[in-house]
């Protein structure tokens, strides 16, 4: 039988996580190791509410350096894997959070001018937490590990995707509910990694998690997640947390506000907008923050086109055709394309667009261009290069008319 020589936490400083190492600190009998021989990781994404880093920082720290626990924080250096992660801190004594990680992920959403997606696999974890965090592991940890993740027993399905990110032995903060997930995960241990889930263990839920922590520490915990996460519940306590953290609001709404540009449909939540949900909460501080930032940058011109090859797959095309000084220059370039084009200024949620190839709903593949205005954020890029999908866009041209 293969030695451990390590457990691993990865603490995202949610919930569950929290609610783990807390039992673990306070309850020997519940330990999978000694405290020395445990790490506890985190992935900083860069764009945690502040909070977050603010409960940590009062809460937990001080108890891990009471018990000498070790606490690596890392982050993603750069857009490609190529570049590498950043240890931002290793420490058995840790005494800050590094919630401003590297290369956020905020970065990368305004580079591309997009929002995460809330359908199908979350590749901004996968990218920027479960990539990073196995790059850690892969330099750093000899032999077999044991890799706990704190998802609830209500969270099953999250098991299988998290093992799907994950090559090592980790524990699994997966509750009660949550066993299909746990089932499936199984299926990946390997000689080096067997993964584990203590509050499955413990037949704790969400619910039992926050009774625990409030019961220890006083403090009733908070969602860890990134401001602009689109599986948020928009709940009163999210709307009144936002309320809370203006400024990191009114970013998210820059991010959604580049993402509509771009492509009308793109919301950061399903069939709802940032700005709109802001607008309407009354949140004054972050619209006006949000609105200050774009007045005050330069702008673009921008030709979108997409090329669909079926249902919600498609390659884009974004062209910087031409900066500007600010909205009000942008936008004047904009109505003279559509007065010399022929096409008409339409405008959703506040955003112009000048069409001239509408896509179909039903028929593929199909494709469609507009020109547009928006922060000058987003560079000229197509996923292949612009010669490729200049190539596929006049092939399609020809099939279609």
């Amino acid at each position: 039988m293969a030695k451990t020589v390590a457990t691993i936490l990865s603490y995202g400083m949610g919930v569950e996580s929290s609610a783990i190492l807390l039992r673990w600190i306070m309850s020997p009998v519940t330990r999978p190791c000694s405290l020395e021989d445990l790490i506890v990781i985190t992935s900083q994404v860069g764009d945690e509410y502040t909070d977050t880093g603010s409960d940590v920082e009062a809460h937990i720290l001080p108890l891990m350096r009471a018990q000498g626990i070790r606490y690596v924080q890392v982050a993603r250096h750069g857009h490609f894997e190529g570049e590498g992660i950043t240890v931002l801190d290793d420490s058995r004594t840790p005494a800050r959070v590094f919630l401003e990680g590297d290369y956020k992920l905020s970065d990368e959403l305004k580079r591309n001018g997009t929002v995460p997606q809330y359908g199908g696999v979350h590749r901004c974890a996968l990218k920027f937490k479960a990539w990073v965090i196995e790059q850690w592991l892969e330099e750093n940890v000899r032999g077999r590990a044991r890799h706990a993740i704190g998802y609830n027993a209500d969270e099953t399905g999250r098991v299988a995707r998290s093992e799907y990110a994950f090559g090592e032995r980790i524990a699994f903060g997966f509750s009660v509910d949550e066993k299909s997930r746990i089932s499936r995960s199984c299926e990946y241990n390997t000689l080096s990694r067997e993964a584990f889930y203590p509050l499955l263990e413990w037949g704790w839920d969400r619910r039992t998690c926050i009774d625990y922590i409030r019961s220890a520490l006083g403090i009733t915990w908070k969602k860890s997640a990134c401001v602009y996460c689109p599986f948020n519940a928009l709940r009163d306590d999210a709307i009144e947390r936002q309320r809370e953290h203006p400024r990191q609001v009114g970013d998210a709404m820059r991010i959604e506000h580049l993402s509509l540009a771009l492509n009308p449909r793109g919301t950061i939540y399903k069939g709802r907008s940032l700005i709109q949900i802001t607008v309407e909460a009354g949140n004054d501080v972050a619209v006006e923050m949000y609105r200050k930032s774009i007045e005050s940058e330069p702008w673009a011109l921008y030709r979108v086109r997409r090329i669909y090859s079926g249902k919600g797959k498609a390659d884009r095309a974004v062209e910087k055709l031409h900066v500007f000084e600010g909205p009000a220059e942008a936008r004047m370039a904009l109505n003279t394309i559509s007065a010399s084009s022929g096409f008409a200024v339409e405008e959703l949620r506040g955003i112009p667009y000048v069409w001239h190839e509408c896509r179909s709903e039903t028929d593929f593949p199909t494709r469609e261009e507009f020109i547009t205005i928006a922060p000058a954020a987003v560079e000229t890029k197509a996923r292949y290069g612009l010669e490729w999908f200049d190539g596929r866009w006049s092939a399609l041209q020809l099939h279609l008319f």
